[in-house]
C-alpha cells in the first residue's frame, strides 16, 4: 500500500503511525541530515533534530492543530531546520558566555583602562553616531573584531548572511555621506 502525504495526518490520528513513521524517516530524514551536516552539524545532531521535529509534528496532529494546507514533508523539514537554527543560537550563546570566563576578573578592570582599551571604538562611535547604533555596531564587528558574517548575523539578529551584507553596504554608504558632509571627520579618523 502506497501512502500519500495527504493521508499521513489521518493515519496518525487513527493510530497507524507505525506505518507512517518509516515513510517520514525515508522521505524527510535524509534531506534534513544533508542540510544539517552541510551547516556544521553531525549525523547525530541531524538524528536528534529530526526526532524532535517528528515528535512535535505527531503532537500537533494528535492535538488537532495541524493545518491541512501544509505539506507534511515540507512542514517536517522546515521544523527541523528551525530546530537546528535554534540549537546553533543556543550553543553560540553558551560559547559566548564561556569565552568571558570569570566575571569577577572582568569587573576588576577599572573604567579608565576600559576607555583606553576601546579608544578607537569610542572615537568611531562618537564620530559616526548620526549613522545609527546598528550601523556602528555592525561596522565595529566587521572592522575591529573581524567577526565572521555568520557570527554577526547571530549576534545582531539578522535573518540571513545576505541581509548582513546588504546592511554593511548601506552602512558604508552612510559613512561615506557623513564624511562628504563633514570632511574634518576624515582627518580625525586618520589620527586613530
Amino acid at each position: 500500500m502506497s501512502i500519500t502525504e495527504e493521508q499521513i495526518p489521518l493515519m496518525i490520528r487513527e493510530g497507524k503511525d507505525k506505518d507512517v513513521v518509516p515513510l517520514l524517516y525515508k522521505k524527510v530524514y535524509p534531506v534534513l541530515k544533508k542540510y544539517i551536516v552541510s551547516h556544521n552539524g553531525s549525523k547525530e545532531d541531524a538524528f536528534d533534530v529530526f526526532q524532535d521535529a517528528l515528535v512535535d509534528f505527531y503532537n500537533t496532529v494528535m492535538e488537532g492543530t495541524y493545518n491541512e494546507k501544509y505539506k507534511v514533508f515540507g512542514l517536517l523539514f522546515r521544523s527541523g531546520i528551525n530546530k537546528w537554527i535554534n540549537k546553533i543560537r543556543r550553543d553560540k550563546k553558551i560559547d559566548f558566555k564561556e569565552e568571558f570566563g570569570d566575571l569577577e576578573e572582568l569587573n576588576s578592570i577599572n573604567d579608565h583602562e576600559f576607555v583606553l582599551l576601546g579608544k578607537e571604538e569610542n572615537v568611531l562611535k562618537n564620530l559616526f553616531s548620526p549613522i545609527g547604533t546598528k550601523c556602528v555596531e555592525l561596522l565595529t564587528c566587521l572592522i575591529y573584531t573581524n567577526m565572521l558574517m555568520e557570527d554577526i548575523m547571530i549576534r545582531l539578529n539578522f535573518p540571513s548572511v545576505a541581509s548582513v551584507k546588504m546592511q554593511q553596504q548601506r552602512c558604508k554608504q552612510k559613512v561615506i555621506e557623513q564624511i562628504e558632509k563633514n570632511p574634518f571627520l576624515l582627518d580625525r579618523l586618520k589620527g586613530i
